[in-house]
């Protein structure tokens, strides 16, 4: 008797859900606003566990960021923190579902590491279990993501996989049927101007496209050969800035030597020379050496940080490698410059083949500058670095847990003697010397991401070669 009361309820279940998802696509016929369709859907869909709350994502193809469009019960700062969020591997459960297109089902976001720098938020809205399904059109391309969060740590059951999958499926309906309305409006649009107008419409864009591209070629060359006078101009004014101070003093250092040395032969000369005078002067030119000698050293180690700007002169044969190893090694040879900070590494299987010593510039660099100014305040940091291999390109997610940058830091932060620790002996060349390690010796892009909690850095290499090459 229990089993036939547990089967009809099971049956009045799965009824309920059913007309919902009906209901669902009765608004997807009548043309009703996509956010209220898909509010229905997220409402519908708690009917099958009301300890179950449902967000809908969309998918930003073009910038690769996420925006919220539906959701029942979540907080509204929680919302508000999505958005915008972009998309990677390690980037939360929906950051990771929408770029791998794959399901990822997080049954604990406090110990989970694609959660690392959204954990606080998460369990500030009580949330501690998030399962996420690619919401994926027909032709393959990511539209959103659809995704079922717990209050408490929770494993999915096979029927919560197939209830999400079909939650996704439907989604994926709503989001296809309002695309291809919305290129029907426009087509029709299109179709009711005159066959004249539309002549006379492509005459005057040609004319104008064709007077465009031969100001653009024209600006185009003007804005590159001004880029390198401007660039030029910035290192030279720069080095002359940070080198004339170490020189000044010690010019003033010889001068002062000088003179201590002419009144100490006088003295002798005239026989006034006495045992105590002559040790005072003696250690009175021993400071005035020393302080030659430490800007002496200080102006050395600009220059030598000034060669590094030319990242050409790094000479290195190009080498096939494998990644895991690599960054293996990478973190055994920084033990010591860690200390007491901590370098998580998440990286796929793969070889790359590319310049192995400039790659390790590139993370030596940035790894320095996390510590130095990042966990300046910070007894023990931590830096994430994820590394996915996608088709022909390599992209690494670099995140700390630092200070951060100001609005106004984030603009200049790749220019050559950029510093936000002036008064400290920050010479400000690490960032950029970086930016010319991943730009020019391997052929890849270097770009800083908004991130809630530290620096976030976003580098994108080509696996091979031959990939390099054409890059």
């Amino acid at each position: 008797m229990h089993l036939a009361v547990n089967q009809t309820s099971r049956w009045q279940l799965a009824s309920k859900i059913e007309e919902g998802r009906i209901h669902v696509l009765r608004m997807v016929a009548q043309h009703e606003p996509i956010d209220a369709i898909m509010n229905a859907l997220c409402i519908k869909s708690q009917i099958y566990n009301r300890d179950m709350l449902c967000s809908i994502l969309r998918l930003d193809n073009e910038h690769k960021t996420l925006h919220p469009i539906a959701s029942v019960d979540l907080p509204t700062f929680y919302c508000e923190a999505l958005e915008g969020v972009h998309i990677g591997a390690g980037v939360g459960s929906c950051g990771t579902s929408a770029f791998t297109k794959e399901r990822v089902i997080v049954e604990d976001i406090n110990t989970h590491p694609y959660w690392n720098q959204f954990k606080e938020l998460a369990l500030s809205a009580k949330l501690q279990a998030c399962w996420s399904e690619p919401i994926i059109g027909v032709d393959g391309i990511v539209l959103g993501t659809f995704a079922m969060y717990y209050r408490e740590p929770r494993i999915p059951t096979e029927e919560d996989l197939k209830f999400i999958e079909l939650s996704a499926n439907l989604a994926a309906v709503v989001f296809e049927n309002h695309s291809n309305r919305q290129r029907l409006l426009e087509a029709n649009n299109q179709l009711n101007q005159t066959i004249n107008e539309q002549n006379n419409e492509l005459k005057t864009v040609n004319d104008a496209l064709s007077t465009a591209i031969k100001e653009q070629r024209k600006q185009h060359s003007l804005a590159i050969e001004t880029e390198k006078m401007l660039t030029t101009n910035s290192l030279v004014s720069g080095f002359s800035h940070e080198i004339s101070t170490p020189v000044g003093i010690s010019l003033t250092a010889i001068s002062a030597a000088e003179d201590k040395l002419s009144s100490l032969s006088d003295a002798f000369s005239q026989g006034k020379l006495t045992r105590k005078g002559f040790t005072l002067q003696i250690d009175e030119l021993k400071k005035v050496i020393d302080i030659n000698k430490q800007n002496l050293l200080k102006t050395n180690d600009l220059l030598q940080r000034f060669k590094d700007v030319n990242t050409s002169a790094i000479v290195s044969d190009v080498l096939t490698f494998s990644m895991v190893k690599f960054l293996g090694q990478l973190k055994s040879a920084l033990k010591n410059v860690l200390g007491r900070h901590e370098l998580a590494i998440q990286c796929e299987v793969f070889d790359i083949t590319c310049n192995k010593e400039s790659l390790w510039r590139v993370f030596f660099n940035l790894i320095e500058n996390s510590i130095v100014h990042g966990f300046k305040h910070i007894d023990k940091g931590t830096i994430h670095i994820n590394v996915t291999c996608e088709s022909d390109h390599v992209i690494i997610n670099y995140q700390d847990n630092g200070c951060g940058l100001l609005d106004q830091q984030t603009k200049d932060i790749f220019e050559p003697f950029y510093t936000s620790a002036r008064n400290e002996n920050s010479l400000g060349l690490g960032l950029s010397i970086t930016h010319n390690f991943v730009n020019h010796n391997l052929h890849g892009h270097i770009r800083l991401i908004d991130s809630p909690v530290g620096v976030r850095y976003e580098i994108t290499l080509p696996v091979s070669k031959s990939e390099a090459s054409k890059a």
